[in-house]
C-alpha cells in the first residue's frame, strides 16, 4: 500500500492539562490531541486505507488519491491528481452525462460521475475491465457549503465474474459455447415481438444428428463431444449475423432465423446447413461423415412454445420416415396429431380398468372343404369419444406407456375364455409381442390363462413375428420351449416378409407358417409372386408344417392356393374380423343351459356346399355391427358398437340372421347373447304362408299324349350327330293308339278304361333298363 505515515501528537498545554489524574482526565487529554492534530490523523487514515479512495471536488476532479486507488486503476498519483473521473470510465458504457438527473434547487450540484451509487464498470490503464462498488461522503464547511467529496471504490470484480459465470452457465452450453434452451426461449420471444412490429416471419430449424449413438459407441463419449463441438462451430459460422444457433439437447440443435421471407428461403437455409454438415469431420485421427434430419416451421403471431412444438413435430416426422438427411415442413394437422397421440396414451392407461377393450375374431378355414378350423383373436378399442379403434391406432401408444404386457395378458385370458365355450374342434390364435414374450413369468401367464378358462392347450396357438423369432434371447427361447411342451403350438406370422425367415424356423419349435397377405394379393396376376408363394408352400410341406394363407379376398386366389397345396386360409373371402359370443370373465360359475334358451332366428345358409363357405358368394356380416373397422368412420363404428346414433333405441334390437352351423361366421353354439348386451333376442315371428296360386290349365293339354321336350330334341340331335341310334327312346304316340284317358268313367273303382292305356305304354317301354348309358360313338 505504501510507507507508514508518521503522525505528530504533541500539542501545547491547555488549561485542562492541570486537571486531576484519573480516567476522566485521560479522556480529556486524548480528545485535545485529536482536535489539535486532526489534519495529520485524517491523512494517516486516508493514505493507509485498504479501500481505494479519492478526494474529489464537486466538479469531479481528483484532488488527492490514496495508494489503494493507484493500485486499483494501474496509474500513478501524478497521472490521477487533477484529472476528471471520466478517465476511469469504461469506453463501452453509456456516457453518464446523458443519464444525469435534473438539478433540484436547494441541493448540491454534483458531477454525474459522483451521482453513481452502486456497481459500475471501470477500465484500468492496461485496458482491463474491472467492477467496483462506488460510494461517497460529502464534507461540508462550517457554513454548510460543500467542501469536497470523499469517493470510495471497493473492488468487486471477482464477485461479478463469478456471477457472470453462473449466468453464462445458465444460458450458454458449456460444451459447445452455443446458447442453450433457456437462452433460446428469451431470444425467441424477442424475435417474435420484433417480427410482429416489422410484419415479418420467424423461422425455426430443428436439427437432429442421424445415428449419433453409433459415433459414441465407436469413438467414446470424449470423441462424441469433440464431434459436437465441430458441428456447433460449423453451424455458428454458417448462419447469418441475425440468426442464432442453439444447442437444444444431446445431439439436437436449433437455428433461429429472423426476418424470413417465405418457406423457400427457410428451406434454402436448411439445405445450406445440411451441405455444411455433409463435409467429413476429423475426430481422433478418423474421418467421420454425418447427416442430419431437419424439421422446420415458420410463424409470427404465435407463442414461442407453440413454434417449438411445431418444429419438433416436423423433425419427428422426418425421423419417422426412415431416411437420413430429410427435411420436413410443419403442416397444420401435425401438431394436433401429436396432441391427440399424447391424450391417447393417457386414455389407454384407463382403458384396461374401464373395460373398453374388445376382441374381434377372424375365421380360419380349410381350403379343401371350406369347413371352419378356428379363429384369430384381434384386439380393438371401444374408445368413449373416438369410437372403435383398430390396433394400429393405439399399439404404439401401448409401447410408449409400457402397457404391451398388460394388453397381451388381457388378450390371452379373454381369448382363452371365449374359445373354451366354442366347439371343441375349433382353435384360437393369439398374437404375442416380442416384449411380452421376453418378460419373466410368460410361461406362468399362459398356464394361468389355460387353467382359468378350462381351454385345452392343444386348442391354443401363439403367433409371433419373424423378428421376434430371429432376435429372441436364450431366456425367450427357453420360455417358448416350456410353453410348447404343454401342447400349445407356435405359428410364425407374416412369413416371407423378414430378411432371415429361414433362420427363424430353426430357432423355435414352429408348428404353422402364415404367408403374408402382401404375397397372396398378387398370386394370380404376378408370375414372380406366384413362384415365390409356391416355393413357400413347398418349404412348409417339406418341413412338415401347416401353412395358412392370409388376406384372401376372392375365389380366384383361394382356388390357386388350393391347387398348389395350401391347406388353410384366412381373409375377407371367408369372413371379416367381428365380435363373437364370449363368456364374461366375471362369470366364473358354470354357464347356463343354452339349449333351454330361445336362439336367434335362423337365416339362410350361404351358397355352396352345405355347412361350408362358397368362394363365389362369401358370407358378409352386417356393416352396422360387424363390418371391418377399415371401412367405417369413427362415428359409424361408435354407433355400431354402442348402439348409439339417432335410432339408438332400435340399434340394440338389430340382429343378424344366424349363419349355418359349422361355418366361419360363428362357432357351433345352440344360442348366444348379443355382443355387448347380454340379452338373448326373441325369435322372429314366422310370416303367414301365402296361398299358392292354382296353376293355369291349358285347354289343349292332353295327359295321354307324350310330346318331345326341348331337352329331348337336343339329346336326340347330339346322338344323331355321333351316329348313335336311339331304339330305346320311345317314339311319341298318339292318344288313339294307347287309349284316351278321357274315356275313364266317373266311378273311381272302374279301371276298365285305364288298363288298355297302361298295357300299351308298358309295351312301348320295353324290358327294364340296366342303368348303363350308351357310349358316344358306338352303335
Amino acid at each position: 500500500m505504501g510507507e507508514a505515515v508518521e503522525v505528530t501528537t504533541s500539542v501545547p498545554e491547555s488549561p485542562r492539562a492541570a486537571a486531576p489524574d484519573g480516567t476522566a482526565g485521560q479522556r480529556l487529554r486524548a480528545a485535545d490531541v485529536l482536535l489539535a492534530d486532526r489534519g495529520q490523523l485524517f491523512r494517516a487514515l486516508f493514505l493507509s486505507a485498504p479501500v481505494a479512495q479519492a478526494v474529489v471536488d464537486a466538479g469531479g476532479r481528483l484532488l488527492v488519491v490514496n495508494p489503494a486507488l493507484c493500485e486499483l486503476t494501474g496509474r500513478t498519483s501524478g497521472e490521477l491528481v487533477g484529472r476528471h473521473l471520466d478517465l476511469l470510465t469504461h469506453p463501452d458504457d453509456v456516457p453518464l452525462g446523458d443519464l444525469a438527473a435534473e438539478h433540484v434547487l436547494g441541493t448540491t450540484l454534483l458531477d454525474p460521475q459522483l451521482q453513481v451509487l452502486g456497481e459500475r464498470r471501470l477500465q484500468r490503464a492496461d485496458g482491463e475491465s474491472l467492477w467496483v462498488e462506488q460510494s461517497r461522503e460529502l464534507i461540508h464547511r462550517s457554513n454548510g457549503d460543500l467542501h469536497f467529496v470523499v469517493l470510495s471504490l471497493v473492488d468487486v470484480t471477482d464477485r461479478r465474474r463469478a456471477e457472470d459465470d453462473l449466468v453464462r452457465r445458465a444460458f450458454i452450453d458449456p460444451l459447445t459455447g452455443l446458447p442453450n434452451r433457456r437462452a433460446l426461449t428469451e431470444r425467441l420471444q424477442h424475435a417474435l415481438a420484433v417480427s410482429g412490429r416489422r410484419e415479418t416471419q420467424v423461422g425455426l430449424l430443428h436439427l437432429d444428428i442421424d445415428r449419433f449413438t453409433a459415433v459414441n459407441d465407436s469413438l467414446g463419449h470424449e470423441g462424441g463431444d469433440q464431434l459436437l463441438c465441430q458441428v456447433a462451430d460449423r453451424l455458428r459460422w454458417s448462419t447469418r449475423v441475425e440468426d442464432t444457433a442453439v444447442r437444444f439437447g444431446a445431439d439436437e440443435f436449433l437455428v433461429l432465423a429472423e426476418d424470413v421471407e417465405d418457406v423457400e428461403a427457410l428451406r434454402t437455409l436448411a439445405d445450406r446447413l445440411l451441405s455444411v454438415l455433409d463435409e467429413p469431420f476429423h475426430v481422433q485421427g478418423r474421418e467421420i461423415t454425418l447427416s442430419a434430419s431437419v424439421g422446420m416451421t415458420l410463424g409470427s403471431d404465435i407463442s414461442p412454445e407453440a413454434l417449438l412444438r411445431q418444429a419438433h413435430g416436423a423433425l419427428a416426422r422426418a425421423k419417422a420416415s426412415g431416411g437420413r438427411g430429410r427435411i420436413e415442413l410443419h403442416d397444420g394437422d401435425l401438431t394436433e396429431g401429436y396432441v391427440d397421440q399424447l391424450q391417447l396414451e393417457t386414455d389407454l392407461r384407463h382403458a384396461l380398468e374401464s373395460g373398453e377393450l374388445r376382441l374381434f375374431y377372424q375365421p380360419i378355414v380349410a381350403l379343401s372343404d371350406e369347413h371352419l378350423l378356428g379363429y384369430e383373436a384381434l384386439i380393438r378399442w371401444q374408445h368413449p369419444t373416438r369410437g372403435l379403434l383398430p390396433p394400429a391406432a393405439f399399439l404404439s401408444a401401448a409401447e410408449d406407456n409400457r402397457l404391451t404386457s398388460r394388453l397381451g395378458a388381457w388378450v390371452l385370458h379373454q381369448a382363452c375364455w371365449d374359445a373354451a365355450g366354442w366347439d371343441p374342434e375349433l382353435r384360437v390364435h393369439v398374437n404375442i409381442s416380442a416384449r411380452h414374450l421376453a418378460e419373466a413369468g410368460f410361461v406362468e401367464l399362459v398356464a394361468d390363462a389355460l387353467a382359468q378358462s378350462g381351454l385345452a392347450p392343444e386348442r391354443l396357438e401363439l403367433e409371433i413375428t419373424e423378428s421376434t423369432a430371429l432376435f429372441a434371447a436364450d431366456a425367450t427361447l427357453h420360455a417358448v420351449d416350456s410353453v410348447t411342451e404343454t401342447g400349445v403350438t407356435l405359428a410364425l406370422d407374416d412369413f416371407g416378409t423378414g430378411y432371415s425367415a429361414i433362420t427363424a424356423l430353426h430357432r423355435l419349435p414352429i408348428h404353422t407358417l402364415k404367408i403374408d397377405r402382401s404375397f397372396v394379393a398378387d398370386v394370380v396376376g404376378q408370375p414372380a409372386t406366384a413362384a415365390l408363394v409356391q416355393g413357400l408352400l413347398q418349404l412348409g410341406a417339406g418341413m412338415g408344417l401347416q401353412v395358412i394363407a392370409e388376406g384372401i379376398e376372392d375365389g380366384e386366389q383361394a382356388k390357386w392356393l388350393l391347387e398348389h397345396g395350401c391347406s388353410m386360409a384366412q381373409g375377407y373371402a371367408f369372413g371379416r374380423p367381428a365380435p363373437l359370443p364370449a363368456r364374461e370373465l366375471e362369470d366364473l360359475d358354470a354357464p347356463p343351459d343354452l339349449s333351454q334358451l330361445t336362439g336367434p332366428p335362423t337365416g339362410p345358409t350361404p351358397t355352396g356346399l352345405p355347412g361350408s363357405l362358397a368362394f363365389d358368394a362369401p358370407f358378409a356380416l352386417p356393416a352396422d355391427v360387424l363390418s371391418d373397422v377399415d371401412e367405417l368412420d369413427d362415428d359409424e363404428l361408435d354407433d355400431a358398437a354402442l348402439g348409439g346414433g339417432e335410432d339408438g333405441e332400435q340399434a340394440g334390437s338389430r340382429w343378424t340372421p344366424e349363419p349355418a352351423r359349422g361355418t366361419a361366421a360363428v362357432p357351433e353354439l345352440d344360442a348366444f347373447a348379443l355382443p355387448g348386451t347380454g340379452v338373448f333376442p326373441a325369435p322372429a315371428a314366422e310370416p303367414e304362408p301365402e296361398p299358392e296360386p292354382e296353376p293355369a290349365v291349358d285347354g289343349d293339354f292332353d295327359p295321354s299324349v307324350i310330346r318331345p321336350s326341348r331337352a329331348f330334341l337336343e339329346l336326340r340331335e347330339l346322338l344323331a350327330a355321333n351316329g348313335v341310334a336311339d331304339p330305346f327312346v320311345p317314339e311319341p304316340r298318339e292318344a288313339a293308339e294307347i287309349g284316351d284317358l278321357r274315356d275313364l268313367g266317373a266311378d273311381a273303382t272302374d279301371l276298365s278304361g285305364l288298363r288298355p292305356w297302361l298295357e300299351s305304354f308298358t309295351q312301348r317301354l320295353g324290358p327294364p333298363a340296366t342303368g348303363d348309358l350308351p357310349e358316344v360313338g358306338r352303335t
